[in-house]
């Protein structure tokens, strides 16, 4: 049997000699491990523990950090997990990752839409594609709520364990009332020995206030950058010397000389960095004669006006999401008193402006 490292090589053999698609699907299963990363996957195999009740957690992060690389890990992992539980019932799908899509016209989130596509990463029939529907004309439709019986009877069917939701920011960015949102993500952590994941941008920590019961229920893990440190800066470092040893090109991709511009110019985000280094080989290959070249790794870089507007929204996210986060240390907490202060403080605001609408 071929070690992992093997197993690597062979693949990247394959991806080498073969097509342009080839290498992207390389690309995609491309996973290189790195100090960030790790605590992001010890926090979530210890919050995604098996039997251990239910669990409703999101990895938050700068859009670039390696959130979606993260979510196909977490997956493979999972089902290596139950590999003995798949061979005793193959019809079991213990784990499975699918997109929230964004808003639509109305800027609401589209549940039919969203339960349709866990039944297909179930394999299971779904209620947009007309199974459940009532033949007779006259009957009236409820397309959520068939929706919803039938997403959940495909996880009761397939056994389903874990739900990896990616782009979760959509909730938060929705006018989708809160409440709507909760009891979903409720009713699926709700199942003993559920696991419920969500992956997403800066933003999405808020859902931890959609109600009482996900403040509760929700815990958030921090996906960071690598930030302008000499320690970071070396653990940067590593990680793309293991990128550029690891594309699927017959040249050697030098990038020593570059380092320092790179880390600045992807501002520390590892997710960037992979795109950058893999549109700038890319064109290298293109090339009559295919070698590394740093002219085409600059041509890769962002914008001077996208890095800029990377650096500010990444530092804000930073900023806004520190109250979310769970730490070593002590924070000062709201009292009784305080909390009581300041619902009367909302409730003579709201009182206030009633008022004004009135005398309108």
């Amino acid at each position: 049997m071929l070690t992992v490292d093997e197993v690597q090589k062979k693949a990247k053999e394959l991806a080498t000699a073969g097509s342009p698609k080839d290498r992207e699907r390389y690309m995609k299963s491309l996973h290189i491990p790195h100090r960030n990363l790790n605590y992001v996957i010890s926090e979530a195999r210890t919050l995604m523990t098996a039997g251990a009740g239910l669990s409703v957690t999101i990895v938050v992060g700068p859009p670039g950090v390696g959130k979606t690389t993260f979510g196909r890990m977490q997956l493979l992992n999972l089902i290596q997990q139950h590999k003995i539980e798949i061979q005793e019932n193959p019809s079991a799908i213990p784990a499975v990752m699918c997109d929230v899509d964004a808003p639509g016209k109305d800027s609401k989130i589209n549940y039919p839409l969203l339960y349709s596509r866990i039944c297909k990463a179930l394999l299971s029939p779904s209620a947009l594609e007309g199974f459940g529907v009532p033949l007779e004309p006259n009957q009236t439709i409820d397309l959520m709520n068939n929706s919803q019986l039938m997403c959940e009877a495909a996880i009761s069917g397939r056994g389903l364990q874990h739900l990896i939701l990616d782009e979760a920011v959509h909730f938060a960015h929705s006018k989708s009332d809160p409440v709507q949102y909760s009891d979903m993500l409720k009713s699926y952590s709700n199942r003993s020995g559920f696991n419920l994941l969500m992956l997403g941008a800066y933003g999405c920590e808020i859902l931890v206030l959609a109600t009482g019961e996900m403040a509760r229920r929700l815990s958030v893990i921090h996906y960071e950058r690598y930030k302008d440190t000499k320690v970071d800066f070396i653990e940067y470092s590593t990680f793309v010397v293991s990128v550029a040893a690891a594309l699927p090109y017959r040249f050697e991709v030098d990038v020593s000389k570059q380092l320092e511009y790179l880390f600045i110019g992807t501002f520390g985000l590892p997710g960037l960095t992979v795109d950058v280094l893999s549109k700038a080989a890319h064109r290298c290959v293109l090339e009559r004669y295919p070698r590394w070249n740093d002219t085409f790794l600059l041509k890769a870089m962002p914008s001077k006006a996208a890095q800029r507007k990377i650096a500010l929204s990444t530092v804000r996210g930073e900023r806004d999401i520190e109250p979310y986060l769970q730490l070593t240390s002590k924070v000062n907490y709201v009292s009784e008193e305080d909390a009581r202060r300041e619902l009367q403080s909302e409730e003579r605001e709201s009182r206030s402006l009633n008022g004004r609408r009135a005398v309108r």
